[in-house]
């Protein structure tokens, strides 16, 4: 029985030189608006004494976790995890923009993007992986920086990066409820925390996760309703009329 796919991204900070190739080439892969970006480069800043000093770029995008908050809020079923991949996605026909998903998320990775009314983020350039391409930003990356696989595979580049790696860090997040977030991408060679910034707590607690499920649902028809009743008052007023007008 073949093992299930993990796909996910591993991050050598020891490489990210701050360039921004993999910014570029995401916004044209995806046709993401020039006010957005579903992915981004942190600096650190300059760390040590002089004259040994150094500096850390440190490439971030979606998680694509094993236990995502993002699809616990979504109340429309639009996020969710892809059973072939593993990668967290948004079908956007299906978003209704309400943003839940966007305050869930520890790590920030999500936007709502207000000209379409819909939720962006990071997919993997799950249209290129389809074609066994890597991502975007993968396929970019001067340096080397960022890499993408199966996790599960041992003998993909992102599996074989983490056995090499000096050191691997990952943003793992304990949820309200107990459970961890569970994050797929991982940093090596390098210290990336910053506790100041990611991952931070969701906004929205478990009991408002459920407000939320019962009262958008409910609002919904109840608009549904609303019109379905004029819809019903005017066919009835239209039948009268042609009824008089017969007499």
């Amino acid at each position: 029985m073949a093992t299930k796919k993990r796909y996910g991204f591993v991050i050598d900070v020891s490489r990210c030189i701050d360039c921004r190739a993999c910014l570029v080439a995401c916004s044209v892969e995806n046709q993401v608006g020039m006010k957005y970006t579903r992915i981004w480069v942190r600096d650190l800043g300059v760390k040590g004494d002089y004259p040994h000093l150094e500096r850390t770029f440190v490439p971030y995008n979606c998680m694509h976790c094993d236990n995502p908050p993002c699809t616990q809020v979504c109340v429309s079923g639009a996020t969710y995890k892809d059973a072939d991949t593993g990668l967290v996605l948004v079908d956007q026909e299906a978003c209704i923009g309400c943003g839940y998903c966007v305050d869930a998320c520890p790590y920030s990775a999500r936007y709502l993007d207000r000209e379409r009314g819909v939720v962006d983020k990071c997919t993997g350039c799950i249209q290129r992986l389809q074609v066994n391409q890597q991502p975007a930003c993968v396929a970019t990356c001067v340096g080397r920086a960022r890499m993408f696989g199966d996790l599960n595979d041992p003998n993909s580049e992102a599996s074989l990066a983490l056995k090499n790696a000096d050191t691997v860090q990952r943003l793992d997040y304990e949820l309200p409820d107990g459970t961890h977030t569970g994050p797929n991408v991982y940093f090596i060679n390098g210290e990336v925390m910053d506790p100041a910034v990611l991952p931070r707590e969701p906004k929205y607690t478990t009991a408002e996760t459920a407000w939320r499920r019962l009262l958008i649902p409910a609002v919904v028809a109840g608009i549904g309703l609303s019109f379905l009743g004029q819809a019903t008052f005017f066919t009835k007023q239209l039948l009268e009329g042609e009824k008089e007008f017969e007499e």
